[in-house]
């Protein structure tokens, strides 16, 4: 079993999943996402798992987390956290107060910019699915702008949509 302060990798409904072994408040930070920087080259070239698994870093970069924790943090179309950046360095945070037990997920589409193509077909089983999972500016106008509002996209991808 994986685990890391207050995390843990379990069963979830797609795989394997993190969820809270404790509780967290709205807007606590949950754990720093660690890894290796790539260039947006090496990530296309690798493909596959790589590519599923890497988080958007920055304007042409992206990071692993390897077989850190934050590898396995899934996707939701009604996620209770999000990825921030502080200090050149990427983090996952409570976007609404999280029990412990439950499975730690966020919208990956809040880290992929308008300039991303990777898509994925999405089976959160929230009620709302959208069933596709694709970059930011593609959301629906009410969601996009409540995601801005409440804080749970990076700078980095805002940036992306000027």
């Amino acid at each position: 079993m994986i685990r890391s302060e207050g995390v843990v990798v379990g069963r979830a409904r797609n795989g394997r999943g993190l969820f809270a072994t404790r509780r967290y408040s709205r807007g606590e930070r949950i754990l720093d996402v660690c890894g290796r920087i790539y260039n947006h080259r090496v990530l296309w070239r690798r493909g596959g798992a790589f590519a599923d698994n890497c988080y958007r870093f920055g304007p042409e970069t992206y990071l692993d987390p390897g077989e850190g924790v934050a590898r396995y943090v899934n996707h939701s179309c009604a996620p209770n956290a999000a990825v921030g950046k502080e200090s050149n360095r990427l983090y996952l945070f409570a976007a609404e107060p999280i029990a412990s037990g439950d499975e730690i997920v966020f919208d990956y589409s809040t880290i992929l910019g308008d300039d991303d193509i990777w898509t994925m077909r999405c089976n959160c089983g929230d009620r709302y699915c959208r069933k596709r999972i694709k970059r930011f500016g593609s959301l629906p106008s009410d969601v996009k702008q409540r995601y801005l509002d409440d804080g749970l996209v990076p700078p980095f991808i805002v940036k992306t949509l000027l």
